[in-house]
């Protein structure tokens, strides 16, 4: 049997019926040379048992606790791929037939395309969801760019570069990981592309909850101090304390768990500190 091209990588926790939609995305592409990863974070909802029975050529991970992390279990994914290339494909997402082929396609162009982020389409009511990562408008969506992230719920990145860049810090967790992985893109030398005609549906919760998650905070700070220029770094400090802090404040202990949090990771976020260059922080280039 010949290796194949693509390794596509979907982490999963309790999500047995959505995970089962998001399968069937990828075994109905029209790319066939593809390897599908699970890596299952000891899930109790029968998801293993499903992907067992109905999907038994998926290289299944199944943990032996709940307690890893996305950035962990993504990387355990990444590690055991074989393919030249990578998807990151969240478990309640799924892709158009041609999303892989159109992704291949797109790589050829451009030897220097390290990464390809696709549209991501809200898949209850259609409209664009991804550009929340981009700083951008409804006016960019159905242009390319190249930029210094992506959506993290489904994107292709290249086998070599996640070698190379060490994948998503583990000590993130979860939140701000796909910005992270990004920056260590750029700063190799490589590029990362949005391209709409690769298109993805994200099951959106209709309802979110207005509470601040305490890793989305900690590692917003963590990010901008690695990878933020200085007059940038301190500029979105501030930002990010004047949006998320009024919110934490109703719960001081969570809010003084969180900050203890940032300082202790600190000084080891100074000693990685590798800032990317300005034109690329949060400023797509149009194509």
């Amino acid at each position: 049997m010949s290796k194949p091209c693509v390794s596509v990588i979907v982490v999963n926790w309790n999500r047995k019926d959505d995970l089962n939609e998001c399968l069937k995305s990828v075994f109905n592409q029209t790319f066939k040379s593809i390897e599908l990863i699970l890596v299952d974070n000891h899930s109790t909802d029968g998801s293993v048992e499903m992907v067992r029975e109905d999907y038994p050529t998926v290289n299944l991970i199944n943990l032996p606790n709940s307690s890893y992390g996305a950035c962990e279990a993504f990387n355990i994914g990444f590690i055991n791929a074989t393919g030249q290339f990578c998807v990151v494909l969240d478990n309640d997402a799924l892709l158009e037939r041609n999303w892989v082929a159109c992704a291949l396609q797109e790589f050829r162009t451009d030897p220097k395309l390290g990464c390809l982020a696709g549209r991501v389409l809200n898949y209850y009511t259609g409209r664009d969801w991804g550009f929340y990562n981009y700083g951008l408008g409804d006016a960019w969506q159905e242009r390319s760019f190249f930029t210094s992230t992506f959506v993290g719920c489904s994107a292709i990145i290249r086998k070599d570069v996640l070698d190379k860049t060490g994948g998503y810090p583990t000590e993130y967790f979860v939140y701000w990981n796909e910005l992270a992985l990004g920056a260590r893109i750029v700063n190799a030398g490589l590029k990362i592309k949005y391209v709409p005609s690769l298109i993805a549906y994200h099951k959106v919760p209709q309802s979110r909850s207005k509470r601040i998650k305490p890793y989305l905070v900690r590692n917003g700070y963590w990010y901008f101090w690695t990878y933020y220029p200085l007059t940038l770094a301190i500029k979105h400090t501030f930002i990010h304390l004047l949006r998320t802090f009024p919110p934490m404040a109703r719960d001081p202990l969570m809010l003084l768990k969180t900050y203890a949090d940032t300082f202790k990771g600190l000084p080891a976020v100074i000693r990685k500190r590798e800032p990317i260059i300005d034109k690329q922080v949060l400023r797509p280039i149009k194509l």
